[in-house]
């Protein structure tokens, strides 16, 4: 069985991070500036928050988190987004989920700057996404992608494996995760079903997959016999166990038995994802500076 650990692609690609942001810093006498709201420190996103500021730090990049008052409501939420948005001194905005009951609509993406949208929560960011036919045209570095949904495809890229004519089952069907990678993986001619709570016939879908990619939120609910023989696991959840541990969707101890090769969680999906989002807020200064 085949760990697919995420923490060296990471350090790769956010060495590289760090001599651009040093570079761009020469050329502007300041470094990138991330902001990042978050409206709740008790959930899965705040852990990854906190490393975010943390790693952002350590590769050149000023970020900041700011916690909105959840009782002053939306329209609070969208003058903060706002204020963000005309800034020339913010670059990049992070808008951690979840968001209180009714704040993540079409209002709040039509308000996102694209231009300043790491992790493609905005409209126009994702109407670039579904309407490009292949992934050359996704990867391009024209618009922002969803950098989960990347990660999970760079990491098995980079242990060298391939999508062409492969059978994906994606479990989870998100705007934020599952149908964005769905899309990903079909723009690479991967042959692609994407499941969910209403799939009928789970198990035949999950057992007759080369690839399986779980993102619903639910720890440790890939069982073993739920599996065939010698599949590819690709873990994008975060969740906490019974013990407050991190874990993920696959329960990984009896999973990894039967599997050819599974990501972990944590130290899998993961930092891949954080560094594809530092990346991609340093990208917004360079697109700036560049125009």
């Amino acid at each position: 069985m085949k760990l697919l650990e995420g923490k060296t692609l990471s350090a790769n690609i956010l060495a590289d991070v760090k001599k651009r942001a040093e570079k761009i810093k020469e050329t502007i006498s300041r470094p990138p500036i991330l902001r990042v709201i978050n409206y709740y420190d008790d959930s899965a996103s705040s852990v990854y928050m906190n490393l975010k500021l943390k790693k952002a730090a350590q590769v050149g990049i000023d970020a900041s988190a700011i916690k909105p008052d959840i009782s002053k409501g939306k329209n609070h939420f969208l003058s903060i987004l706002q204020e963000m948005a005309s800034d020339e001194k913010t670059d990049a905005i992070m808008v951690e989920r979840p968001l209180p009951d009714g704040f993540d609509d079409w209002e709040f993406w039509k308000k996102m700057p694209p231009e300043k949208d790491p992790d493609c929560i905005s409209a126009d960011n994702n109407a670039k996404l579904y309407l490009s036919k292949d992934f050359s045209s996704i990867s391009s570095g024209n618009f922002f992608v969803p950098c989960t949904a990347l990660a999970a495809i760079k990491l098995l890229e980079y242990y060298g494996y391939e999508f062409k004519g492969k059978k994906c089952a994606v479990v989870g069907r998100s705007a934020v995760v599952g149908r964005p990678l769905a899309h990903m993986l079909s723009s690479l001619n991967a042959t692609v079903t994407l499941c969910h709570s209403k799939t009928a016939d789970l198990p035949f879908h999950l057992k007759n997959a080369d690839y399986i990619f779980l993102a619903i939120g639910k720890a440790k609910w890939l069982k073993e016999n739920m599996i065939g023989e010698g599949q590819v696991v690709v873990d994008i959840g975060t969740n906490f166990d019974e013990k407050g541990s991190m874990c993920g969707d696959a329960d990984f101890d009896s999973v990894s038995k039967k599997v050819s090769a599974i990501s972990p969680v944590p130290g899998g999906v993961g930092p891949v994802t954080l560094a594809y989002l530092l990346e991609s807020s340093l990208k917004a200064l360079e697109w700036k500076v560049k125009k």
